[in-house]
């Protein structure tokens, strides 16, 4: 069974967020890269082929040229963009942004919405760890995903790929053995659901913290559905 991961809620109503039997360069899609993406170039270059458009957020740049990637807008403050990587790229693609207010993200965001419409859906590379990184920009970068109301926006990692969760439930096909976790964001716990996993859960109400973390797609399909507040669910590539 090819993978397949859908959302289903009421800020987004029904969303393909991932189908391996889907063509590639979605005109659609736009993968925004940020310095933190420190993966393998593979994992990179396999996302990027799903999109079409890629857009690196300041040093997220050097990431693309590693992965042989060229974006079509390098956004940013420029603080962090090294100049060997910015003599690499066309003067025509850097987009200076001097916005005291926004992060390089969100920098990249705004870029995206003025050039290719805000409904575009938007896939975000980062780094999903806080070696070698600061936590508080690991954090902020979380924000397109939760601030309200939702929009089409998902980030991979590494090793995975995350997405929030609201009134609604996400279904998992073709991805038996991979790690699934649950991750509360509402102050006062999220109920939630779990099906078609090592760990089932019948609206359980659940807080940060260890619980809902690695459990495991068990079969062919698994559903995790919130039923109350809002939720980060991770879900192993």
């Amino acid at each position: 069974m090819a993978s397949r991961i859908t959302i289903e809620d009421q800020d987004r109503g029904t969303w393909t967020v991932l189908d391996a039997d889907a063509p590639g360069g979605d005109a659609g899609r736009v993968l925004v890269v940020l310095a933190g993406a420190g993966f393998a170039p593979e994992r990179l270059r396999a996302e990027a082929a799903r999109a079409g458009t890629i857009v690196a957020a300041d040093a997220g740049a050097v990431h693309c040229l590693a992965a042989g990637l060229v974006p079509a807008a390098v956004v940013g403050d420029f603080d962090s963009l090294p100049e060997d990587a910015r003599a690499r790229l066309d003067p025509a693609t850097l987009h200076r942004s001097g916005d005291d207010g926004t992060n390089d993200l969100e920098k990249a965001l705004a870029w995206v919405a003025a050039h290719r419409g805000d409904g575009m859906e938007v896939v975000f590379a980062a780094g999903g760890s806080a070696h070698g990184g600061r936590m508080d920009h690991a954090l902020a970068n979380l924000g397109p995903l939760v601030r309200e109301p939702h929009g089409r926006v998902s980030m991979i990692d590494g090793e995975g790929r995350l997405l929030a969760l609201r009134g609604g439930h996400a279904s998992i096909a073709g991805l038996a053995g991979r790690r699934l976790s649950f991750l509360p964001w509402s102050l006062h716990g999220v109920r939630v659901s779990e099906s078609g996993v090592r760990f089932p859960l019948e609206r359980a109400l659940l807080h940060l913290g260890g619980r809902g973390v690695s459990n495991e797609i068990a079969g062919d399909e698994a559903v995790v559905t919130v039923h109350e507040g809002v939720a980060l669910v991770w879900i192993g590539a």
